[in-house]
This record gives structure tokens, sequence and C-alpha cells, in this order.
């Protein structure tokens, strides 16, 4: 690995660190508790030019790299998962395929004002009997004058109780083949659209939904790019912000390690500091090395990213070792608080919890050996 953060990359660390504990941090375990997103901080990360991170200045973004990608992620991650979540919704799935393939009037309607956080983007891509193959979805859009007509239904949409517009994936023929994968920029409300929000276990101050979608219009000048199939773009989308969310997972475990390390300084036992105890110290040592091993893979990704080099199988490798290690740290810090781990005074029970989802969200863990072993499958 051939990279060094920069001094940038250190003052933008720096930032969203301060960002964190003193704006996210009073406001995490109150969107947990009511499971509602505070809508104020998307203007909030417009003002500080990072949701427009990873889009040129020309677009109206603030023409970082993927490495400070990461960095941004990974520091609103180490305070809350949910937070985070829904920024990844917004700043790259919701929004980048239309700064990718979109016209310069989608872009002006919908892109502009979702990178100054004035619009909440999100994607709607899962559907409930799809899962994780975006081959077999099954919402259709049917050709009419004036635009498209879509049917069907998605889940597990992040935003969605509260988005301006998302994208859409939909069918515009019966064939599965790439080309009859088109993306639709649909503003909110739609009278065709029926969004309930979900109860979840996991990222709870995410507001997530179930979409209903019965005979909805969109007009043809929101077909992203103005053609149909855009197969590629949501491939590209998926690769990059895997990446990404590795970023997230290490923040995570970050998060779950130094409040274990803290509790282990100061809870007592026999008049010693837990840490003073081999076993705890030894659980603490494992968890401090697959962070270690996490924080490389990922930044080794971005890099690779920079370099316009990141492969899919190289995207599931990150994603899958950072999102594994975030599983198991955040575990081995509720057994390091012991009983005081199930209490929700301290974070360590959230950061499991929303730890879990990310072994299933973004492509599971098992989709991500399926992505490695097709490289070596394929040679």
């Amino acid at each position: 690995m051939d990279f060094s953060f920069s001094t940038e990359h250190e003052q933008l660390r720096e930032t969203m660190r301060r960002h964190g504990r003193e704006e996210l941090a009073p406001l995490a375990r109150a969107a947990d508790d009511t499971e509602s997103f505070p809508p104020a901080l998307f203007r909030r990360w417009g003002e500080l030019g990072v949701i427009g991170a990873r889009y040129p200045a020309a677009d109206g973004g603030s023409d970082m790299d993927k490495i400070s990608d990461c960095i941004i992620r990974e520091e609103l991650s180490y305070v809350s998962q949910a937070f985070c979540s829904s920024f990844s919704a917004h700043s790259h799935l919701g929004i980048w395929p239309i700064w990718r393939a979109g016209t310069p009037e989608q872009k002006a309607r919908f892109f502009r004002p979702a990178v100054d956080g004035k619009q909440v983007a999100g994607f709607g891509l899962s559907e409930p009997d799809g899962g994780s193959d975006i081959r077999t979805l099954k919402t259709r859009a049917k050709k009419v004058d004036g635009g498209w007509r879509l049917d069907g239904s998605k889940l597990y949409i992040t935003n969605a109780p509260m988005a301006d517009f998302l994208l859409v994936a939909a069918r515009t023929a019966p064939e599965l083949t790439n080309a009859a994968i088109s993306l639709f920029i649909v503003a909110l409300p739609n009278p065709g659209f029926r969004i309930s929000k979900l109860e979840k276990e996991g990222i709870k101050g995410s507001e997530t939904g179930l979409i209903y979608i019965e005979d909805a219009f969109v007009p043809d000048d929101c077909l992203l790019g103005g053609e149909t199939g855009n197969y590629d773009v949501i491939l590209d989308s998926l690769s990059e912000n895997r990446v990404g969310v590795a970023a997230s997972a290490l923040g995570i475990a970050r998060g779950a390690f130094d409040a274990a390390l803290a509790y282990a300084r100061e809870r007592l036992v026999r008049g010693k500091p837990i840490l003073q105890y081999q076993a705890v110290a030894h659980r603490l040592a494992d968890m401090a090395a697959e962070i270690e091993a996490a924080k490389w893979m990922v930044y080794h990704g971005a890099w690779q990213v920079d370099r316009g080099t990141l492969t899919p199988a190289l995207a599931a490798k990150v994603k899958l070792i950072a999102s594994e290690a975030a599983l198991r740290v955040s575990e081995n810090a509720i057994r390091v608080f012991g009983g005081a781990g199930l209490m929700r005074e301290y974070p360590v029970g959230r950061h499991h919890r929303d730890a879990l989802v990310y072994i299933i969200g973004e492509g599971t863990s098992d989709i991500q050996r399926n992505l490695i072993a097709r490289e070596f499958r394929e040679t």
C-alpha cells in the first residue's frame, strides 16, 4: 500500500471528530430511543461540505478523494452508525448515479440541492423477494404517454420515510438483461407511493421504509440520463459504496473499543482496574489487532478507488473483513463491560446492534464471499 494520510486528511479527521463530539454525540441516544433522525443534520453536513466530498467543485462538491470520504464515514460511525447510514444513503447511493448519468436539468433539480443538504435522497433497490440479486427485481416500469407507470415494492430503503426524492430501480422489459434495468428519479410525495416506516433493532436513529408502488406516474424527464439501462451505474455505485460501508464498520469498531478500554481503566475489581487482569487485557488486545487490520484494508480499498483500480472482488474483501471485525469487536466490548454492557447508558450495546446490520446490509457476508470466489473461479 503506497500512501500516507496527508495534512488535509488529518485536518478533515479533526474537524469530523469535533463535529461528532460537540454536535452528534448529544443527539445519538435520543435518536436511537425515539427511532427518528434529526433532519437538521443534512443541512449541517451541507454547510460542512461533507455531502459533496466525492464530487467535483464544478458540480457543487468539495472535490475530495475517497480516502477523505472514508475518514468522514469512519468518524460519523464512531459516534452513531445510524447517522452515517442516512448520510451514506443520501450522499452516495441517492445522488451518485444522478451525478454520473444524469442530464444537466436533472443535476440542477435534484443533485445540487441534495449536495447542499436542502433535499434528502434515498435509493430504492432492494425488494421483498430480491435480496442481493439485482437482476431478479420485480418492480416494473411501463411506457405511457409523457412518462412511465411504475408498479412493485421496495424494502429496507434508508431515508424513505423522510426523503424528498428517491432513485428507484425498475425493469423496463420482462427479459432478465442488464439493459432492462433502469433508474427513475421519483419526487416525493407521489400518489402512487405508500411508504411505511419500519421498526428495527439496529441503526434505529436512521429511518427505513417499506414502499408499495401502485400505478405511480414518473415523467420522461425523470428517467435517469434519458435512456434505459442503468445496470452498470448501479454496480459501480455499489462497489465503491462497499468501501465506504467498510469505513463505517471501522468507525463502529473503534467506538466500541474506546468505550471498552475507558471502562476497563475505571472499573475496579478487588481494588484494581480490570485492565490489569490478563483475560480482559487479552480481549482488548485482540480487538485492537482486528481494528488495525480492518483499518489498512479500508484505506487500501479507498486508495484503489482513487487510482481507478478497485475491483468488485477487492471491494467485497474490504467490506467482508471490516464488517465481521466490527461485529466481533463490538461483542467483545460488551463482554468487557459485563452486565453494564447491557445498560443503555453505555454505547456498546448500540454499537453491537448497529454492527449486526452490516453483515447483512449492502450485501451479506456470504454475497461478499461469492464475489471474492468468482475472481479465482474465473481465472
